[in-house]
């Protein structure tokens, strides 16, 4: 939010926000990133899959874990990306990793119907908003993206009879 408004005039939103605390913001962000690139909700994932076993939650899987999501990720990729044309030369390599490996985690991560899992939403259609988002920021287009492409057919293929959509709170357990 503070990105958008900082392309907006102050005379209608009020002074920016200082570029050093907005270096600071992507420092932070920065540093909760995976090696692998990617982002998951409060800290880097650093342990085994195995203590899932713990889990005492009947509604939602693989929590314990904090894993990486499309969700986050991909949010962290469209802030990046809008950061970088407003300080382009700020720690520009690392953005150009993080914004290469997490594009690619997005893509990795659809699922062959076109959707991709929705960890903190239910479920697919909530998913697949942030795994289009991520890569349109990242400059995929319909034209040039089969993901994007095969994600238009998923969620055309979801919309009900009233023009909507809408899916069962059960799709995060049974992952259908």
């Amino acid at each position: 939010a503070l990105l958008l408004l900082s392309k907006i005039s102050p005379n209608l939103v009020g002074d920016p926000i200082k570029g050093e605390r907005l270096h600071d913001a992507v420092d932070c962000l920065l540093s909760f990133m995976n090696k692998d690139g990617t982002f998951s909700t409060y800290e880097c994932k650093r342990t085994t899959s195995l203590l899932e076993v713990l889990n005492p939650s009947e509604s939602f899987l693989n929590i314990i874990v904090d894993y990486p999501s499309v969700e986050c990720t991909s949010s962290v990729l469209q802030a990046l990306i809008m950061f970088k044309e407003l300080y382009p030369g700020y720690r520009k390599e690392e953005i150009g990793k993080c914004v290469k490996n997490a594009s690619k985690f997005i893509e990795d991560k659809q699922r062959k119907d076109g959707s991709w899992f929705g960890t903190w939403g239910i479920c697919f259609t909530y998913g697949t908003f942030f795994g289009v988002k991520g890569l349109i920021a990242s400059g995929r287009t319909y034209e040039n993206s089969s993901s994007i492409r095969k994600a238009c057919i998923f969620l055309l293929s979801k919309q009900l009879s009233t023009g909507g959509w809408g899916e069962s709170y059960l799709s995060s357990e049974t992952e259908v």
